[in-house]
């Protein structure tokens, strides 16, 4: 997007949002249907490529118990938690329970989604704020 003929807020406004924008692997380190774990900071991430190709990128913890959904298994466009078989579809929201939840942790069935794109052959991913 060209930025000349912009005001000057929507350009700080542009660089501001860019700046929240990080690299966190290369594409080809996620193929279809597979999972990888990715350290940004202290926020622990599961970088996952769905059936379609599509990236999603997601807190590496399950809402159930917090185990690491990077161990997980992807079936077509749902990711499947490795502990208890819980299943999140591509916008992290629970579609599956295998196991009887408690109550503690019926509120909170939503695995944690960012934003995340691909450009010139990197995975981006905005972690500052959940899509």
């Amino acid at each position: 997007m060209p930025l000349s003929g912009r005001s000057a807020s929507a350009v700080r406004q542009f660089e501001e949002d860019a700046m929240d924008w990080s690299a966190i692997c290369a594409s080809d380190e996620v193929a279809a249907c597979t999972t990888r774990a990715v350290t940004l900071g202290a926020a622990r991430l599961v970088v996952w490529r769905d059936g379609e190709g599509d990236i999603h990128v997601w807190d590496d913890r399950c809402p159930h118990r917090g185990d690491p959904l990077s161990g997980g298994s992807v079936n077509g466009g749902l990711l499947t938690c490795p502990s208890h078989g819980w299943r999140f579809d591509v916008n992290g929201q629970q579609v599956r329970m295998l196991t009887v939840a408690s109550p503690r942790c019926m509120s909170a069935n939503d695995a944690t989604v960012y934003p995340a794109c691909e450009r010139e052959g990197l995975i981006w991913a905005c972690v500052t704020t959940p899509a």
